[in-house]
């Protein structure tokens, strides 16, 4: 073999050797790579274990709080059908309640509340839900202003809020003394808790005249509460800034007075013991209770109360119904229309009444 053929065959054997070392390199490259893949491989699995045991926990915990929604929902439904409520607040020394209801005395009393009564029930037309009625006022204060301002006497005043509160268990008018905004206070947090109850059908609320009661209703309306409410309208200006929530509103006639009382009263013409004249039947409210009438209008001839006999022990007793709201038997009716009734009249209501 000559030295060039030696040569070539040395040098063949040199690429063979770098061939082999660089397939040697790539081989061992790719086994370390596989064996960082599967180690990922293995490390991917346990994750996935881990997040399949999650998803799996959460559908669970999740099929669980559907359960308890509908269970939540079904119960809110049975508070709404089972105790349905009507709530009224009054800011009993803003909503002044008009000057014949005051000067009645005790049986005033009863006719604000029953006035009340039907404006709120027909306006929500429900029969089923309670009405709950409070009003929150600075007693001393607000005797003292309607004195003096010829409104009523404080004996007039004291009978008016006795008869309201004995005119239903839930009709209550409270004294929160004299202090700086104390009613607003109580009535504010009354609007902030039970609005939010789901038996809590509407809430009617009288303090039209406050700007102060706006934060407490914007709040509401923040919590998409305040289709809940209803502004029950005293006074024909509202608060400035009350306007702008464009509150649904209800006004009874005859309820409330709708100007504020001047702040130099004058003397009137008539005292504040006088017997008061019935407000005229506008056709919207039930019949002046002190007029005796038929059913078709026609006058009858007048009877007097017998001051030492109970009211179901004239005959024929009068008509409850006649002279506190509105009597729907007509002349068929076997109790009596045709009393004259004062403020002198000593009202002994039985049970039944």
């Amino acid at each position: 073999m000559n030295d060039e053929n030696i040569s070539s065959a040395n040098s063949n054997l040199k690429r063979w050797e770098e061939l082999f070392e660089e397939q040697s390199a790539i081989f061992r490259e790719t086994t370390s790579t596989n064996v960082a893949l599967e180690a990922k491989v293995d490390e991917l699995e346990r994750e996935l274990s881990v997040w399949k045991s999650a998803f799996k926990n959460a559908e669970e915990e999740k099929k669980a709080l559907n359960k308890s929604v509908v269970s939540l929902e079904r119960r809110i439904d049975s508070l709404k059908d089972d105790n349905p409520l009507l709530l009224c607040l009054i800011d009993g020394d803003g909503n002044l309640w008009a000057e014949d209801l005051w000067q009645l005395g005790q049986l005033g009393g009863r006719q604000a509340a029953l006035l009340l009564t039907q404006g709120i029930t027909e306006h929500a037309d429900d029969s089923r839900s309670q009405l709950w009625v409070t009003v929150y006022c600075n007693k001393a204060g607000l005797m003292e202003t309607l004195v003096k301002n010829r409104v009523c006497s404080s004996e007039q005043f004291e009978g008016f809020l006795h008869g309201f509160n004995l005119a239903s268990p839930l009709f209550s008018i409270i004294d929160v003394g004299n202090g700086k905004e104390a009613a607003d206070t109580k009535i504010k947090e009354c609007l902030r808790v039970f609005t939010r109850f789901p038996q809590t059908v509407k809430v009617y609320f009288g303090g039209g005249h406050d700007n102060g009661y706006t934060s407490t209703l914007t709040s509401l309306e923040n919590e998409g509460l305040l289709d809940k409410v209803t502004l029950l309208r005293g006074y024909r200006n509202l608060a400035f800034e009350l306007k702008n929530l464009q509150l649904p509103y209800l006004e009874i006639e005859r309820l409330f007075m709708t100007q504020k009382l001047h702040t130099n009263p004058q003397k009137k013409s008539t005292t504040p013991h006088a017997t008061p004249s019935p407000a005229p039947d506008t056709g919207k409210h039930r019949n002046a209770p002190f007029t005796p009438s038929t059913s078709n209008g026609h006058q009858q001839s007048a009877k007097y109360i017998d001051p030492n006999l109970p009211l179901n022990k004239h005959t024929p007793p009068p008509c409850n119904f006649f002279y506190l709201a509105k009597c729907h038997q007509g002349t068929n009716c076997h109790y009596g229309h045709d009393y004259i009734m004062t403020t002198e009249v000593s009202f002994r209501y039985s049970p039944g009444w």
